[in-house]
């Protein structure tokens, strides 16, 4: 069985296969047109954009083919993970009923169904995205003529004319055509993709073992916020055979594509032994079926509230694809004078959009007590072009929840001009290796929802560990992969309590323990599982995170490290290396 973390993990594993391919095509096809130059939508040269047409799907070949290289081992991976833990929860349910599943690794047919789902997805996934070749040149023919049309009869200047063809394909994004003529884009269709075959494939492993062990009923799970005809039948008992007294495979609609484990559902189901206690009383499923929320002084439904959520979470990335666009422009060959100051313009409007769209999101999710999906707020991959000063301390004025110890803000002043204010940064806070720089993005959506000078403190804990090899110490890893092991054995414990109110939103810990396990511990912050298995970025965000906790005196937090003592061990020598140096 899967739960609803299990199914949020998939999704974030899923996104980063993936995940810079759109917005690098969006920057790709923005640049050319940029490129184009002004002659050519004045005057219309159909060679000319022949030319570009034929280098631009041979550029955008090379780029997809440079993600499918990796893709199959990532939807293996993905895939083998969603699987073992699928069924290791039902074999301990079976077990319990005196059966003896036979192990994964040992059973040929259950291995013959997986690899065969792998290979379906990694080839659908990779077929599907090289499609974005043809798709590009599309829009960049129509791009051009438009512009072309627009400039010619006097409708739009040159510089409005092309700012507005790239916001359109901006808005488009890098398109996905299936074979039936549908289209989607990028994220949409791998997110689609990924997540409802690994529920297939799950589905199907857990049918088989069932049929090896001559078992009917499953249990299906259950949560809030389920779409109305789900909501029906979820939590209940399935009889595969069709037994009366219980729910049947129809009745759940099961392979259909808006049933049970169909496009994008994130129900599952569990071996269920006849008489047993349920996991949902009647009581809490009718609770969550007629869940209502309020939300501007206005009564909705618990649905309807994560609909209106998943509305603001496209505009946000639609937000993000705009910025992408207009960075193409900026890294053209096109030097129009007009045209640069002009996208410097947008760039700086659409950035504060952004944090607006941002605010609204978050405002909803405090009203309607919901939980934040950063996994549909990701796109990548946008460059830093502008570097527009304001002094830190105004920053930090006009922000909320900015306090923090003494030790951190004497830290911050003491690496002053180190930091600098860039509101194009991809990310609130970073320590840029290149520039040597702490670079901060007041402008970014997430950014108030971080603490200004801890998170700064990370960073510098980032660029000391960097310059004095602090996480490179052989020793220290060896230490820190031998906790991993041991923690594991509490993974469900600890789990429970970085998700408690009182550790819920404490960013370090959270990252901290993420880091250490590789995402099998964590709460609600953490990083993607690509970025843990690269060990100079692991064990470096490892020795960061506690720096930065025990510079913020967190309490709870060293309270929590101090129950498990070889982290305890690890985080005293942690804190003697950087004292040395800090």
């Amino acid at each position: 069985m899967l739960t609803e973390k299990d199914f949020i993990n998939i999704e974030k594993q899923a996104n980063s296969i993936y995940s810079n391919l759109e917005l690098q095509i969006i920057e790709e096809i923005a640049t050319r047109i940029a490129n184009f130059g002004y002659a050519n939508t004045v005057v219309i040269n159909d060679i000319k954009i022949a030319q570009e047409m034929g280098i631009l799907y041979q550029d955008i070949v090379e780029l997809v083919a440079e993600y499918n290289n990796t893709s199959y081992e990532e939807v293996n991976r993905i895939f083998t993970e969603a699987s073992e833990t699928s069924l290791s929860y039902d074999d301990e349910i079976y077990k319990e009923a005196g059966l003896d599943p036979k192990p994964l690794a040992q059973s040929e047919s259950i291995k013959k169904i997986m690899n065969a789902a792998i290979q379906r997805t990694s080839g659908n996934l990779q077929n599907l995205c090289m499609t974005t070749a043809n798709t590009a040149q599309t829009q960049f023919y129509n791009a051009i003529n438009s512009a072309y049309m627009f400039t010619s009869t006097g409708v739009k200047s040159y510089t409005q004319a092309i700012l507005d063809e790239i916001k359109n394909i901006s808005k488009q994004g890098a398109i996905i055509q299936y074979p039936s003529g549908a289209r989607r884009s990028v994220e949409s269709a791998v997110r689609m993709n990924v997540i409802t075959a690994i529920n297939q494939n799950c589905g199907k492993l857990q049918e088989l073992r069932a049929d090896e062990l001559g078992w009917d009923l499953m249990e299906i799970t259950a949560h809030s916020g389920a779409r109305p005809e789900h909501a029906r039948w979820q939590g209940k008992i399935v009889s595969r055979s069709g037994k009366k007294g219980y729910l049947n495979l129809r009745d759940i609609a099961y392979g259909e594509v808006t049933g049970f484990k169909g496009v994008n559902c994130r129900h599952d189901w569990h071996p269920y032994l006849e008489g047993s206690a349920r996991t949902y009383s009647q009581k809490q499923l009718n609770a969550w079926k007629n869940e209502k929320v309020e939300y501007n002084g206005k009564k909705i439904s618990k649905y309807e509230a994560t609909q209106i959520q998943r509305k603001m979470e496209r505009q946000i990335r639609n937000d993000k694809k705009e910025i992408a666009g207009l960075q193409g422009i900026l890294t053209s060959n096109n030097k129009d004078s007009k045209l640069i100051e002009d996208t410097k313009a947008q760039l700086i409007t659409k950035q504060s959009k952004l944090k607006e769209h941002n605010s609204v999101l978050n405002d909803l999710i405090s009203q309607t007590n919901s939980k934040k999906d950063y996994n549909r707020l990701v796109v990548s991959n946008i460059k830093s072009g502008l570097d527009i000063a304001e002094p830190l301390n105004s920053i930090i004025k006009r922000s909320p929840n900015q306090k923090t110890s003494k030790k951190v803000s004497k830290i911050v002043d003491k690496y002053d001009k180190k930091i600098k204010i860039d509101y194009l940064n991809e990310k609130p806070f970073q320590y840029s290796v290149s520039q040597k720089r702490i670079l901060v993005n007041p402008n970014h959506p997430d950014f108030d929802d971080y603490n200004i000078n801890e998170s700064i403190m990370h960073e510098i804990a980032h660029m000391v560990d960097i310059d004095n090899k602090i996480s490179t110490d052989k020793n220290l890893r060896n230490k820190i992969n031998d906790l991993s092991k041991k923690i594991l054995n509490r993974k469900e414990e600890l789990n429970s309590i970085l998700e408690s109110e009182k550790y819920r939103d404490n960013i370090f810990i959270s990252d901290l323990f993420a880091g250490i396990t590789k995402n099998e511990i964590y709460g609600q912050w953490g990083h993607p599982d690509k970025y843990w298995k690269k060990d100079n970025d692991r064990f470096c965000e490892i020795v960061a995170n506690i720096e930065t906790i025990y510079l913020k005196n967190d309490k709870e937090g060293i309270k929590l490290i101090n129950n498990i003592p070889e982290l305890k061990e690890i985080f005293k020598e942690v804190i003697k290396k950087y004292g040395k140096v800090i």
